[in-house]
């Protein structure tokens, strides 16, 4: 379950005037550590822990070599990654140079195993509203378990003669 509260924002970041909506922001409800995920997966192999954070360093050195190469890095179903630049626009093609470059990060597509965890529904996401920090706790009304989209379509598959 994916824990959720609200937060009122203008509709055009930067632009005092325009209306403000109320949008989903989401709430972590923890965290879980490569010690911890190696337990698991060590647990449900024939590995080690300590075989299993080998294993998953020696893969976040390869990624970071590969990347730094300019390559795109896929991992099977997991999903790939690549480096995307932004930068300092120029009139023309000749006054670019590399000094224009600003940054770097790296963008994740995620591959198909992945996605689906993200999807909200019979076998996926469910979502749960949550007081925003330092606010009091919602009151529970045992209706948001949901993925909040319920009725959105003006009831087509009900019977509307009862």
């Amino acid at each position: 379950m994916v824990n959720y509260s609200l937060a009122h924002m203008s509709t055009k970041p930067g632009d005092d005037t325009a209306p403000k909506l109320f949008y989903a922001k989401a709430q972590a409800s923890g965290e879980v550590t490569m010690d911890e995920m190696a337990e698991d997966i060590a647990y449900s192999t024939s590995l080690t822990d300590g075989d299993v954070l080998n294993a998953i360093r020696a893969l976040i050195k390869q990624v970071n070599k590969h990347l730094a190469a300019g390559k795109i890095v896929r991992l099977e179903t997991f999903g790939s990654f690549q480096i995307q630049l932004q930068s300092e626009g120029a009139e023309t093609e000749k006054k670019f140079t590399s000094s224009n470059i600003t940054g770097a990060t790296i963008q994740f597509r995620p591959g198909k195993p992945i996605k689906a965890a993200t999807r909200s529904g019979s076998g996926g996401l469910t979502f749960h509203r949550v007081a925003k920090k330092g606010e009091a706790p919602l009151p529970d009304d045992g209706g948001d378990g949901g993925n909040g989209s319920e009725g959105g379509d003006g009831g087509l598959d009900e019977n509307p003669l009862g």
